[in-house]
């Protein structure tokens, strides 16, 4: 989300360097390129937004992976952020535990800038869908403005993308802990990716 941000601000910065390099003749002409870039943009677009930094993904692995034990044993959600510190490091922030259900971060943010939810599903529970995100998930971060990641008692990693609106599953079963008393196969076949509809009719079955 990051990089994109820095990449439009770059292609906003293009009519105005065009002009003031002598690459263009007017402003004119250089809004005349400025459009074309943002035609190339748009098309290009649909790929970017798909796109979750490495280093992000490494760090929710991580993150989430030391979480998911306690997570199981008290059959609670834990949830936080992945956050820009003051020197510009990408690092999660302290845990916090939830209930079976939820759960609300409302820490000192410390001078730190959010740029990424996470949470555990708690335990497995038979009797409880917890190995697909779900819309309060999607909407709670759509309502912060942000992204994030969310664990599952099979130890999936799904990334929650609010600009598509949109949960794509990063890996599947065991690629993080899994509870032991987890079960495969109880709730069908999960697809890689569902859209907000989706999700609206999954909860809905």
């Amino acid at each position: 989300m990051i990089e994109i941000t820095f990449t439009v601000l770059l292609v906003l910065c293009i009519p105005f360097a065009a002009y003031h390099f002598g690459l263009a003749s007017s402003m004119r002409d250089a809004t005349c390129c400025f459009r074309t870039v943002i035609a190339v943009l748009t098309l290009w677009s649909p790929v970017a937004v798909m796109a979750q930094s490495q280093e992000e993904i490494s760090l929710a692995k991580a993150t989430l992976s030391s979480l998911q034990g306690i997570s199981f044993k008290n059959d609670t959600e834990y949830c936080g952020y992945l956050a820009y510190d003051a020197a510009g490091k990408l690092v999660a922030t302290a845990a916090q535990p939830g209930d079976n259900e939820s759960c609300v971060w409302d820490q000192d943010e410390d001078g730190m800038a959010l740029v990424l939810s996470y949470h555990t599903h708690g335990g497995f529970d038979p009797e409880y869908s917890a190995e697909v995100p779900s819309v309060a998930d999607i909407e709670a971060d759509e309502d912060e403005g942000i992204d994030g990641f969310v664990a599952t008692p099979g130890g999936r990693l799904w990334y929650v993308d609010t600009e598509r609106m949109e949960v794509r599953q990063i890996c599947d079963i065991g690629c993080l802990p899994k509870d032991p008393n987890f079960v495969s196969g109880l709730e069908g076949e999960i697809s890689s990716v569902y859209s907000y509809e989706d999700l609206l009719d999954y909860e809905s079955d």
